[in-house]
């Protein structure tokens, strides 16, 4: 039996009342979110809300920035975007992340470890030998009054895992590395290093249990930060001659299986691709550390100057909180302290405004990191700054 008019025209209105509400509930839920949405991860740059006038008007500038504005404050906006990646991932095989590069096996690259690898932006054998030379001569003049220096040199993923490189990477020409001529002019001039690209690559030969590169991170993972830390503190004792607290890993690791499981930097592409569904990772271990008591033990008294690299020795374990002085700092690509979290009241957190000579007086330690990727710029510009401060015949009655 048809419907009845009266039925069939509350039945219009119905859907029709359905589109409507529809149409406006992202405009609802931008002004009233009773839906909780998760935001987008990674960096935004979030569009301005623009002032009017009649002259940005006229000339046509405050209609696309209100446009660009209003686009962001969409309501559900990050699952829209979350789907049209999801897509695009799923069945083209496309990051829409500026810089993210989709491997084999769902591994996840970093455009600047590829380069890296592949020799792209070398500076030169003259340029290379010049910076060596000049970081020799800072290095024996903080010697002289009890510093010393180590360089680390960490590898890019595509260098450890260049299996898993996409075939038109693994394909094109590769040129000279800056990561092969810093390392051979440091050992040439003698330059502390603690090559971690060769030793990665070693162990990344004897097959390692857990990745040390997970699936969907660009650094260096949380196992593999154990692995090297170990390494890395027993050179700074043997350097030193300090007797840093004891730290030894304790018990079997846990091993998650779950993205949502890993932590820190260990899915720090997957969160810039901002997929709707998670990417599953290898088994990926975190060993449980534990740390000796400080009491009798001498942490170094430190300058580390060094890349996102560093980073993974205060977030995944408190390897810098507990075996590095109090009055230590972390000079995040030479430009800002950001570890300790806490600095005294008064401390600027800007490089450029401290005093070169007065931070390296009466440290035992400059250690320098850096991924190959950002060899482009060795030592952060610190080579230059200290090979001013002392080694010019201008800077020769200056001591650190």
């Amino acid at each position: 039996m048809p419907p009845s008019p009266k039925t069939a025209v509350y039945g219009q209105r119905l859907i029709f009342a359905g589109l409507l509400l529809l149409l406006a509930w992202p405009a609802l839920q931008a002004n009233w979110p009773v839906v909780p949405v998760r935001p987008l991860d990674g960096v935004t740059n979030p569009a301005p809300t623009p002032v009017f006038s009649w002259g940005d008007l006229w000339d046509s500038t405050y209609q696309p920035t209100l446009e660009n504005s209003l686009t962001e404050q969409l309501g559900f906006r990050p699952w829209l975007v979350r789907v049209r990646n999801q897509v695009a991932y799923s069945i083209w095989h496309k990051a829409l992340a500026d810089g993210v590069v989709l491997g084999k096996d769902l591994n996840l690259f970093q455009q600047n470890s590829i380069e890296a690898y592949l020799g792209r932006y070398y500076l030169g054998d003259e340029e290379i030998a010049k910076r060596a030379q000049q970081l020799r001569q800072v290095q024996d003049t903080l010697r002289a009054h009890g510093t010393e220096l180590l360089f680390v040199i960490a590898p890019g993923k595509a260098r450890v895992l260049p299996q898993y490189l996409p075939d038109d990477y693994a394909s094109q020409w590769r040129g000279t590395s800056n990561y092969t001529t810093v390392s051979q002019q440091f050992a040439k001039y003698g330059i502390n290093t603690l090559d971690a690209a060769a030793l990665m690559l070693r162990w990344q030969a004897a097959r390692p249990p857990y990745p040390l590169f997970t699936r969907t991170g660009t650094h260096w993972s949380g196992y593999a930060t154990t692995r090297m830390a170990d390494t890395l503190f027993h050179r700074i004792e043997s350097m030193t001659g300090r007797d840093l607290p004891d730290f030894a890993q304790q018990g079997p690791p846990d091993v998650v299986t779950r993205a949502a499981e890993l932590r820190y930097a260990d899915k720090d592409l997957e969160d810039l691709l901002n997929l709707a569904q998670e990417i599953p990772p290898y088994p990926t271990a975190y060993p449980h550390v534990v740390f000796g008591p400080a009491q009798g033990k001498s942490p170094v008294n430190a300058i580390v100057i060094g890349d996102s690299f560093t980073k993974s020795f205060f977030t995944f374990y408190p390897y810098f909180d507990r075996l590095l002085a109090p009055e230590s700092r972390f000079w995040y690509y030479n430009a800002s302290v950001t570890w300790p979290e806490q600095i005294p009241s008064g401390e600027t957190r800007q490089v450029k405004d401290l005093n070169l000579a007065q931070q390296l007086r009466g440290r035992q330690l400059v250690l320098i990191l850096s991924m190959e990727g950002n060899l482009t710029d060795v030592g952060f510009g610190f080579i230059n700054q200290a090979f001013n401060l002392y080694c010019t015949p201008a800077a020769q009655p200056k001591v650190p």
